[in-house]
């Protein structure tokens, strides 16, 4: 199954530029990032499935989307960066925001 492109945390990082600006409501969908998502392999990810997007953000300089999307995993949001320029997907990496904030794992359940 396609895995798409996993970006690493630095390339990830690579993709903000401060302030971030959240763009939910009025997003363009210039990409469909669907086909994309679901050339994914959830098994190789570790994620049960997902859900809908929660977030869009762009960066300060126009650059890139990131579409945030819900899993099946507790505090762990897939992010499909897209490229505005190029009108395609750049990748994807998963935001675990346990790890990122130092929050415990006591807590951590499975999503239905």
């Amino acid at each position: 199954m396609e895995t798409g492109r996993l970006l690493s945390a630095e390339e990830f990082e690579g993709c903000f530029a401060a302030p971030m600006q959240n763009v939910t409501a009025d997003a363009d969908p210039s990409v469909d990032i669907w086909p994309y998502v679901d050339g994914l392999d959830l098994d190789g990810l570790g994620l049960p499935g997902i859900n809908d997007v929660h977030y869009v953000y762009r960066d300060a300089l126009n650059r890139f989307d990131q579409v945030l999307i819900g899993t099946g995993r507790y505090n762990t949001l897939l992010a499909v960066v897209v490229d505005r320029k190029q009108r395609s997907v750049a990748g994807h990496h998963l935001l675990d925001l346990n790890d990122k904030f130092g929050v415990r794992g006591d807590q951590l359940r499975t999503v239905r």
